[in-house]
């Protein structure tokens, strides 16, 4: 019987766009057994399997035809696991460290391992450059989803020698020149108005939501209420404020979440929990509403866009809205964040346990 690994081994030996030779050059072994392991004549030796799926960054199961649905249900698995460790930091490295060998291919893995050096430092980054640079090249040549990108290089921004980050930044096209910025010329200049209108509400979107989020970085010491209080009164004159359902409302439970935890941190304990009120009243509906469901931005300047209620890559289908959940609950359950002069309050507590019935563990 001819098993996968023949078909596969030839696949992607096609994809790779190389010869019988210089696959084997790469191996170590003749160009003859190349040719009969690709027609199932003869098979690799064990010792060769590791070498091989390396080559191909594919992990061995894939190497042998492992159905699509064993490897989603693996990458699943992963991802649990990786939430449930998230306040474990030496498990959590193990995890990312784990799920990134197995599926160095999947990009947001390797992501996940970064944050464990860099955002964490659970490991000293400077120990791991060369992984570091490996990961984040790998996502900038071969990744499409451009949030990976543009984090990858921060990655790489933080992390690499002074003397080599000009070899990374020259990378980064300025941002007259950048994909969204030519998509308007090129529907500009051919009087598609209708896509030249939607893609500079896609660009208004993008700068708007990079600029909210930059705001809220919990490590951000000059941050004030009052200032969080601006950002939110600038997305609240955008948007219809007669209705909490549209496309602004994980954010704005984001920003209303980040500006009770400075209230407590200030001492000023009421108004922190009259904000945080607000933010968990915002998370709980957004978790209620159905997978798919869609929310306009109710706004002038971005009446042509609207985003789809959507599961978390790697979460579980029967979304209830886990992953914003979660984040959220992990803010407000860290020990060392700025709700921890409040975590055992029965007040704290109360508001606290209306977002478990929402989170990963209890699909």
């Amino acid at each position: 019987m001819k098993l996968p690994i023949a078909e596969t081994i030839r696949r992607l030996r096609r994809e790779k766009d190389i010869t019988q030779e210089e696959l084997a050059r790469e191996i170590g072994v003749t160009y003859q057994s190349v040719s009969r392991w690709e027609n199932g004549q003869a098979y690799p030796d064990m010792e060769l399997i590791p070498k091989i799926a390396g080559f191909f960054e594919i992990s061995t199961d894939v190497l042998f035809g492992t159905d699509r649905n064993t490897k989603e249900n693996k990458l699943k698995e992963h991802y649990k696991k990786i939430y449930e460790v998230q306040n474990e930091p030496q498990r959590l490295y193990s995890v990312c460290k784990n799920a990134y060998e197995e599926f160095p291919r999947e990009f947001s893995f390797g992501l996940w391992l970064c944050r464990c050096y860099i955002d964490m430092n659970i490991r000293p980054y400077k120990d791991h450059l060369d992984e570091i640079r490996d990961i984040c090249g790998n996502i900038l040549e071969n990744c499409t989803i451009e949030d990976y990108r543009i984090e990858a290089m921060h990655m790489i921004a933080i992390a690499e020698d002074e003397e080599r980050l000009d070899q990374w930044l020259d990378k980064v096209p300025c941002w007259k020149s950048c994909r969204e910025i030519l998509m308007e010329t090129r529907y500009k200049y051919h009087n598609d108005i209708g896509k030249l209108n939607l893609q500079r509400q896609k660009n208004l979107r993008t700068f708007l939501g990079y600029s909210f989020y930059n705001c809220i970085s919990e490590d951000n010491s000059n941050e004030t209420a009052e200032g969080l209080n601006i950002v939110l009164s600038i997305i609240n004159n955008l948007r219809n404020t007669s209705t909490d359902y549209d496309a602004w409302i994980t954010t704005r439970a984001d920003i209303l979440l980040r500006i009770s935890g400075l209230y407590f941190t200030q001492g000023d304990t009421e108004k922190g929990y009259t904000v945080l009120e607000q933010a968990v009243d915002l998370y709980e509906k957004y978790a209620k509403l159905p997978l798919e469901t869609e929310l306009s931005y109710n706004s002038v300047l971005l009446n042509l866009l609207s985003e789809n209620k959507k599961c978390d890559p790697g979460d579980d289908t029967k979304d209830k809205g886990e992953y914003v959940c979660f984040w959220a609950y992990q803010a407000l359950t860290k020990q060392d964040g700025c709700f921890s002069c409040v975590q055992k309050d029965e007040r704290f507590k109360n508001m606290n346990k209306r977002l478990i019935p929402y989170l990963p563990n209890n699909n």
